[in-house]
């Protein structure tokens, strides 16, 4: 039995509930990925059928277990990261321990240091498992011309922008201000991954989707884009596989994603300004450098016109 056997009912003062466990965390996407991470474990180690009904009751068994000696969580685990790896890419496999990793430790059974270590050796080093496509503005446009009308508009609001999808799915219509030189979103703290509020703008050709986009709209709807990230997903996964775009990838994730769309932002927008504005921009708040604290906002803009030309995928069409 393993070593920590014998603490284990002296734990048992410590445990959470699976339920207090995921309140934690209150962003939505952690959350889902605990969810995922523990019912995949459930499964592979008590071989019994999970769902995310009976998670936390099945979850909270295994705990009792545990507390009663009855199963030893090492070798749990590492036959959990065998599996992970016979299914799952390597960054997934990765988070999906990690999670599980930090719920035991939270339920008072942690891994030592040296158990972490040989965990983490049997699995592939933490990239992703798939072969993205060379996003090219010809690329873009194919996707583009293939998509419907609201997730076309959609796409250019994010090539145009650098931000994510949640963030997207989630403004309203009084987050636009339209009077300005350049469109102007400004993305509420709320919304946002770092929960911090940012400006970012759209480029001419994305404006003119957006507009004549919410003119169509018959619903009373304040979203600008009033469909779930789910539903996004299945028309990008969709189009690319007609367009036999996905027909590169080797894993679960596809070739042609969402995600794309802020490295491209970010790629293109350094080729013709400032680097620091795009990752700002896009919100990865860490890459700021103590100079880019001294720009205006006016010269942020400015930086963005400069970028503009690189960031558009439909000028020059016949």
């Amino acid at each position: 039995m393993h070593k920590k056997a014998e603490k284990q009912k002296t734990t048992a003062q410590k445990t959470l509930t699976t339920k207090q466990f995921l309140s934690l965390y209150p962003n939505k996407k952690t959350q889902a990925n605990y969810q995922l991470a523990l019912k995949h474990y459930i499964r592979i180690t008590t071989e019994q059928t999970v769902s995310s009904k009976n998670l936390n009751t099945a979850c909270d068994r295994y705990i009792e277990e545990l507390t009663a000696g009855n199963r030893n969580y090492y070798l749990d685990c590492k036959t959990y990261g065998q599996k992970l790896c016979e299914t799952y890419s390597p960054t997934t496999a990765n988070l999906y321990l990690r999670c599980v990793c930090l719920w035991l430790e939270e339920c008072g059974f942690p891994l030592t240091k040296r158990e972490r270590q040989r965990l983490t050796a049997q699995l592939p080093p933490p990239k992703p498992k798939k072969c993205e496509i060379e996003l090219k503005r010809k690329t873009l446009r194919i996707i583009y011309d293939a998509l419907p009308k609201h997730m076309g508009t959609l796409l250019l609001v994010l090539l145009a922008s650098g931000m994510r999808l949640g963030e997207t799915l989630q403004l309203r219509k009084s987050d636009l201000r339209w009077e300005e030189e350049r469109t102007e979103i400004s993305i509420p703290a709320e919304i946002t991954k770092t929960k911090t509020a940012r400006t970012t703008y759209l480029t001419e050709e994305a404006s003119e989707a957006l507009l004549d986009y919410l003119r169509t709209r018959t619903d009373s709807n304040e979203r600008i884009f009033p469909f779930s990230a789910e539903s996004a997903q299945y028309y990008l996964r969709k189009t690319a596989k007609q367009l036999g775009l996905n027909a590169q990838s080797e894993g679960r994730t596809p070739a042609v994603h969402w995600h794309m769309t802020r490295k491209w932002f970010i790629s293109r927008f350094s080729l013709a300004a400032n680097k620091d504005v795009a990752e700002h921009i896009a919100g990865h708040e860490g890459y700021l450098s103590i100079s880019y604290r001294r720009y205006t906002k006016k010269q942020i803009l400015k930086e963005y016109i400069k970028a503009e030309k690189k960031l558009s995928i439909l000028k020059g069409r016949e």
